[in-house]
């Protein structure tokens, strides 16, 4: 008989998703390249203060008469113990981090599910929510290149996929063998340490938690469900030690100043506060939330779609349930996240609120995967004839454009931050130069603030002069703006 031979049928889909993650890739790179610019500005220089003594009462000091938050105040000094340039180091660490965490908990839901994705399309969603998260962060200046609010509030977020990751895996783990204790006090341990980074992340890590417990109480089947149950609770119990120890914190009597509001008026603000921004995040980003949703939307619609298996009347049914809750869910989590800013009489600022904004992002990828899903299992002989299938993969290599269009924007701002780090550079070895000298009262040239962060002022008196004077040795430091 002749030998027959086929052709590989090339897969388009794959290379759009090798596209999509390339794209969202190269701006995560730019967004790393401009970390290393990063130098130390106002809080930054206050905890050399505290560094100088020793560990754990320098530690206690700062939870009793400074911050509540202690997970943050370990990182910062670790940080600085490795050097002062660590901070160039920290952003690119922080976000590789957070990319590896993330795809490492999908891997590991996909599992728990008994699901199989392609790790192509695991990459194509972890960079996307990555990429989507940084792109609509209310400050991600603050967020990425100030320590002081990466170790706040950035970190807590890089740190809590891999205890997402962890309990899943050690629910896997536990089908085949026994838990000892240490596993429940280790979870326990770092759920703690997790929530001591900041309070609106730890209130969105004890909703998530208690989310889950209420799930898998409701859902999973014996004797499994045991077994998770416990991992959650545990972890939740951390948590809210964490949380309880902030709460508990005799430094917030100095923070608060006046009293916070009543119950039903802290409730009513934080609940119209997300709302509020929900609706600003969606009229002044309106191009990066559509691409949130109809990126993922195209990937779960090739993915679901024919000639793959139709999924059955029960799947629909919980991604119509999951579609509607879904929005609720990701609401909620943002006002979660609100409420110690609003306890504290105020709109969250910028990095505080970067929770809330991760918060809505992955809720809106969500919605887009479920509307893919479930536009998917329209077999007509319409979408046959029509291709659908073959578009959605097409128009997923255009949106693919995207993320290069935000790394070309942030490739722009890379000759300012330069200056600004050669002029920090230059500033510091004038610092160190009059040091030298026998000099302990500086005057030196001043820089402007950078995206609210505040600089060295010309009043000696000023709180980061007081820190900078201390973090350089000298009794007085003044900033004089360069004529």
């Amino acid at each position: 008989m002749p030998k027959t031979t086929s052709k590989p049928t090339f897969n388009f889909f794959s290379l759009a998703l090798w596209l999509t993650s390339a794209s969202s890739a190269s701006v995560l790179a730019v967004y790393a390249y401009l970390g290393s610019f990063s130098r130390h500005l106002a809080d930054d220089y206050c905890v050399v203060d505290f560094m100088r003594t020793n560990f754990f009462s320098a530690l206690w000091d700062n939870y009793t008469h400074v911050s509540d938050r202690f997970s943050n105040f370990m990182l910062i000094t670790w940080s600085e113990m490795l050097g002062a340039g660590s901070v160039t180091v920290l952003p690119v660490f922080m976000l590789v981090l957070w990319v590896i965490g993330i795809g490492w908990m999908l891997y590991e839901a996909v599992k728990f599910s008994r699901q199989t994705w392609d790790i192509s399309i695991i990459g194509s969603l972890t960079l996307l929510l990555v990429f989507f998260a940084l792109l609509q962060a209310p400050n991600r200046f603050q967020i990425l290149y100030w320590r002081s609010a990466l170790a706040t509030h950035f970190a807590p977020l890089v740190f809590m996929p891999y205890l997402a990751g962890s309990i899943l895996r050690t629910h896997a783990a536990a089908e085949q063998a026994r838990l000892g204790g240490w596993v429940y006090a280790l979870l326990f341990f770092a759920s703690f340490m997790l929530s001591g980074f900041s309070e609106p992340t730890a209130l969105v890590m004890v909703s998530l938690l208690a989310l889950a417990i209420l799930c898998a109480w409701l859902w999973m089947k014996r004797p499994t469900r045991g077994t998770l149950l416990g991992l959650l609770a545990w972890s939740l119990a951390g948590a809210a030690l964490g949380l309880a120890v902030m709460a508990f914190s005799p430094a917030n009597s100095f923070r608060l100043g006046t009293p916070p509001p009543t119950f039903p008026v802290l409730i009513s603000r934080s609940f119209r506060y997300g709302i509020q921004f929900m609706l600003n995040s969606f009229n002044t980003l309106p191009l990066p939330t559509f691409f949130t949703v109809f990126m993922p939307f195209l990937i779960f619609y090739n993915m679901r779609a024919a000639p793959q298996p139709a999924q059955s009347a029960a799947q629909r049914k919980q991604n119509f349930i999951l579609l509607a809750a879904i929005p609720v869910l990701s609401y909620l989590l943002i006002v979660a996240s609100f409420l110690p800013s609003v306890y504290g009489q105020s709109f969250p600022v910028e990095r505080a609120r970067f929770a809330g904004q991760v918060s809505l992002v992955a809720g809106l990828m969500m919605e887009g995967a479920l509307l893919g899903s479930l536009l998917s299992q329209w077999r007509t002989r319409l979408s046959q004839t029509l291709q659908f299938k073959l578009i959605s993969t097409i128009a997923l290599a255009v949106a693919a454009l995207y993320p290069l269009r935000a790394a070309v924007i942030a490739l722009a701002d890379v000759p300012a931050y330069r200056a600004r780090a050669e002029s920090w550079d230059k500033r510091e070895e004038q610092i160190y130069t009059l040091r030298e000298e026998g000099q302990s009262d500086l005057m030196i040239f001043q820089l402007n603030g950078v995206e609210g962060v505040k600089e060295m002022d010309v009043n000696a008196n000023h709180w980061v002069n007081r820190c900078a004077a201390k973090y350089y040795e000298v009794d007085s430091i003044r900033a004089i703006p360069r004529k």
